[in-house]
């Protein structure tokens, strides 16, 4: 299968499935990897963003890399049951922690320094359940 089929069975799951009401973040979480499967990768669970020591941090759903270079963040929320802040504002949040991550490693990583030099362009990928 080529990935332009794949990527269109991918969309066509997920206007088909991500409409449903999910009884968690996990659920919905779950429900995404299986439309995108075959197109995106499943990333490092849980992942920890913390531009340094004694600054601001968070946990990500999941970081998708591709050679060691997050190219994806994928956030799940179960936002206007719960009347939780913002989910667009956390994802930004989010975003804006990994640039400061990366500027950290561009230090030390030809990766990490050319990818900002590019404009550190990444999917941010927000789910959110009612």
């Amino acid at each position: 299968m080529t990935k332009t089929v794949a990527i269109q069975i991918a969309a066509l799951e997920l206007c088909s499935r991500m409409g449903e009401p999910f009884e968690d973040e996990a659920s919905c979480g779950r429900a995404f990897d299986e439309c995108v499967s075959g197109v995106l990768e499943k990333g490092e669970a849980d992942c920890e963003l913390k531009p340094c020591p004694s600054g601001h941090h968070d946990k990500i759903d999941q970081c998708i890399q591709e050679a060691n270079i997050p190219i994806a963040l994928h956030e799940d929320k179960l936002e206007f049951r719960h009347g939780e802040s913002d989910a667009y504002m956390q994802i930004s949040h989010c975003y804006n922690l990994l640039i400061g991550v990366l500027i950290i490693l561009s230090a030390k990583n030809s990766n990490a320094s050319n990818f900002l030099t590019y404009g550190a362009l990444f999917f941010l990928i927000c789910l959110i359940s009612t």
